[in-house]
């Protein structure tokens, strides 16, 4: 039997069973998918959307997002493997302290000459 307790922005928590499933819709096709739901997660979901979309997160995937200091190191870790969109993308050169940016420019256009 399924009992809706608790209805959010584009989901719903459901009681099927004795056991708590989180549910919404997914693909082109919007086909409706279930997942197991902690009470503690159940909790946390109804505190923020911010908050909400973590949990829905978690329990699509089983881990939780990336928090924004660490997308912005992956996000300085993939332009330092690769300098050269520094070049291409000047708003990249933000991320980066002036030192270290200096080294990286110098990095980038050894690169680019390298390609030409």
């Amino acid at each position: 039997m399924k009992n809706i307790i608790y209805q959010g922005n584009g989901f719903a928590v459901l009681e099927i069973d004795g056991q708590l499933k989180v549910s919404w819709a997914e693909g082109l096709s919007g086909k409706i998918a279930y997942y197991d739901i902690s009470e503690e997660n159940f909790e946390k979901l109804k505190k923020s959307e911010k908050d909400a979309n973590d949990v829905l997160f978690f329990c699509k995937n089983g881990e939780w997002p990336l928090s924004e200091d660490e997308e912005l190191e992956n996000t300085k870790n993939f332009i330092r493997k690769h300098p050269v969109l520094l070049l291409t993308v000047p708003e990249n050169q933000g991320y980066f302290d002036k030192e270290e940016l200096e080294v990286l420019l110098k990095q980038a256009k050894e690169k680019q000459m390298e390609m030409n």
